[in-house]
């Protein structure tokens, strides 16, 4: 069954096991990848920062609060002196990944099979009982999932943001299906698609770029779009009895703590901080957003929590997903017994990511360019090139964007235009190339790398360019260069590789 597309499983879930109609309401949510970021670094940040909330979170729960500061900097200054472990939510979350890994796609029978095939940590009720359905009972993996609002859906969801953080689609789909698998509820379903989208959003945005309350209003606002209207059923807060969903906590109770600058101890009063989604997710990030650009903080007030190492898992998830993994203290790092592994996981989702078209900063800069009505003579210009490019009309629309250059050449400088003069450069060089007009290509290509010395894709058709000129001196230096670049680059590589056969054949 996982050869389905995402919509076709998504119909059959909801035909075939009552899976709640999650993309029913399904307010759009750009996630907007760009060049300057440094997505690898990201993805480690989160899933690295998902291990040590864990492991910190399991080693100090049930810690007086008094106790956790000076516990926490004993841990972080003793290098090496004490390795941690993890706990279900890395492990589950581990299971994740490797089954996007291994199918390079979203296979949920191989995910259930993981789950019941694989030793779990300090197992929750529900993951329990999914296993009793599954494995005992010989329930199909489908029809085996628990009507339970607990956070174990939503604990192990990152490794389906991290690759669709340009492609929100596919990550609401994914996150809600993978939650569906053992927890068959809409506040569990909402809280992994409110969490990846969560995580897919701070990894697109620059570290240390969150600067005040109003910024943290305008990210509730956006998050709290992802989940509207999939609950219906009536959930009751279990501190104060009030009639409240997901949704009503995170896009008005949140966004009130914040701007008031509610305490810890008054949130935990009144929401809760235990394994209900209600409370561990809008726990995890209050603590978070109070304190975005401070991993320590973050990481200190989550180990406040009731179940600690969930919303410590969750919490710094987010933080290691906005800050990256080079901004995380070494001294919380080197604690962790699996971080090889974690750093490993990592960047194969990495890899993973660059498939996914949409994850493309440079394709998602263009497509973002308005359509309005452009009324100066530089900017009918701009949008006609544009427009070509889009219609596959090269030779026109380089034209086009001479003409631009010429009466405005300042417009070099702008990297959204470059990018734009580079794809027209590179559709028409590589329309001479499957033309056979390699010289005409040559001079399309370089021209194009005149805007980015370092475009991986250009410095690849170069590469491609010289061999069929049988020049394989230049060939293979322009292959170099692009696994030099970009060494996460798949085509790079396997154009070096075949330059380097061909030249050893010789």
């Amino acid at each position: 069954m996982y050869f389905l597309s995402l919509e076709k499983l998504y119909e059959f879930l909801v035909d075939k096991a009552d899976m709640p109609d999650f993309m029913e309401y399904n307010d759009g949510i750009n996630l907007l990848p760009i060049p300057s970021i440094e997505y690898r670094d990201k993805i480690r940040g989160s899933l690295v920062g998902l291990a040590i909330g864990d492991a910190f979170g399991c080693h100090l729960e049930g810690q007086h609060t008094k106790e956790l500061e000076y516990i926490n900097d004993f841990l972080k200054t003793e290098k090496r002196s004490i390795l941690l472990d993890i706990t279900d939510d890395t492990e589950m979350t581990i299971m994740l990944a490797e089954s996007l890994i291994v199918f390079q796609s979203f296979n949920p029978e191989d995910i259930s099979n993981r789950f019941i095939k694989f030793p779990i940590t300090k197992m929750g009720n529900t993951i329990r009982e999914f296993i009793t359905n599954h494995r005992d009972r010989r329930f199909e993996w489908y029809k085996s999932g628990v009507e339970s609002a607990g956070n174990g859906a939503a604990m192990r969801c990152a490794p389906v943001a991290l690759i669709n953080y340009g492609d929100y689609i596919s990550l609401k789909l994914m996150s809600g299906m993978q939650a569906a698998i053992t927890h068959m509820d809409q506040m569990a379903i909402a809280s992994s698609i409110l969490h990846a989208t969560t995580i897919a959003y701070l990894v697109n945005q620059p570290p240390y770029s969150i600067k005040g309350k109003e910024d943290v209003i305008q990210l509730i606002d956006t998050l709290s779009k992802s989940i509207r209207g999939i609950e219906t059923n009536v959930y009751l807060s279990r501190e104060t009895n009030e009639i409240v969903n997901l949704y009503s906590r995170i896009s008005r109770q949140l966004k009130e703590a914040i701007e008031k600058d509610a305490t810890l101890e008054t949130i935990q009063q009144q929401w809760g901080s235990g394994g209900y989604s209600l409370e561990s997710l809008p726990f995890a990030l209050f603590v978070f957003l109070r304190n975005p650009n401070d991993f320590e903080r973050v990481l200190k007030d989550s180990l406040t929590a009731t179940d600690t190492d969930t919303v410590a898992s969750m919490a710094i998830t987010l933080a290691g997903a906005y800050l990256g993994y080079n901004n995380i203290p070494k001294g919380y790092t080197y604690k962790l017994r699996n971080l090889d592994e974690m750093l490993a996981l990592s960047d194969r989702l990495f890899e993973l990511s660059l498939k996914n078209k949409n994850n493309n900063p440079y394709r998602r800069l263009r497509d973002t360019i308005s359509n309005e009505k452009l009324q100066d003579e530089v900017q009918q210009l701009l949008w006609t090139g544009i427009k070509l490019t889009k219609e596959e009309e090269y030779k026109k629309a380089v034209e086009y964007f001479e003409s631009l250059i010429y009466k405005s050449p300042d417009l070099k400088k702008n990297d959204r235009i470059k990018l734009h003069i580079i794809e027209a450069y590179e559709g028409l060089g590589t329309k001479h190339l499957q033309e056979e007009d390699f010289y005409e290509a040559l001079k399309a290509f370089k021209k194009a790398l005149a805007y980015d010395l370092n475009h991986p894709v250009i410095l690849s058709d170069l590469a491609i360019t010289y061999l069929n000129l049988d020049d394989l001196e230049k060939a293979e230096r322009y292959a170099r260069r692009t696994v030099e670049v970009a060494p996460e680059y798949e085509i790079g590589r396997e154009v070096l590789e075949a330059i380097l056969s061909i030249s050893r054949n010789k």
